[in-house]
């Protein structure tokens, strides 16, 4: 049985460093950014997130011509990592900042 992949946008493996800020508290996390599209994203934390939750996320690119990734996504996935300690959290892109 051949599994297809529904997705609209291609997702692309990143592993790079991600700081989480939740917009309700204020309260700081750092993760590891698994994959990106267009619409989402996946971060690996320590700490499970509430369905829902807005965070603000702020990606470094490193780079002088690409641009960091920063803006407001919503939990919509939270689960144990399969690969490991943690959690991974599948995050909605809702606005870039």
């Amino acid at each position: 049985m051949i599994h297809e992949d529904k997705r609209r946008f291609m997702r692309m493996m990143v592993n790079t460093q991600a700081q989480l800020t939740v917009l309700s508290t204020g309260h700081k996390l750092q993760g590891i950014c698994h994959d990106l599209s267009a619409t989402g994203l996946s971060i690996i934390v320590d700490e499970p997130l509430e369905m829902n939750e807005m965070l603000e996320v702020f990606i470094d690119s490193h780079g002088g011509s690409i641009p960091p990734l920063n803006a407001h996504v919503k939990v919509i996935r939270c689960g144990n990592n399969s690969e490991g300690d943690g959690y991974i959290l599948g995050l909605e892109i809702v606005q870039f900042n």
